[in-house]
């Protein structure tokens, strides 16, 4: 049987852990932020349609890269990347990954 004691580090004594812990809460208010960011450019793109009939670029490229990086920080959050999100790292790039596919 092994020795549970025996063990270098445990977990919860892993301070990189911890510190994984701090900006997943950090990075959680940050997304929240950024998700009602999205929703202003929406209430603002619905009033630019209704005076203009046609949507503001500059508030879709807003929009867009608003996107992306919250999904950065949702990749993040749910340990599917290892990378911090801005301002740790660069704004993330209009990608194609970054874009949902359709399933069958």
């Amino acid at each position: 049987m092994r020795d549970l004691n025996s063990t270098p580090t445990k977990n919860w004594q892993n301070t990189s852990v911890w510190m994984r812990g701090l900006f997943m809460i950090l990075f959680g208010f940050i997304g929240g932020f950024a998700r009602f960011m999205i929703t202003l450019i929406a209430i603002f793109q619905f009033f630019y349609l209704l005076l203009t009939r046609k949507a503001n670029s500059g508030l879709k490229v807003l929009g867009q890269s608003l996107n992306n990086y919250i999904y950065q920080i949702n990749d993040f959050l749910t340990a599917n990347s290892d990378t911090y999100p801005f301002p740790l790292s660069g704004w993330p790039e209009d990608k194609s990954t970054y874009k949902y596919s359709s399933r069958s």
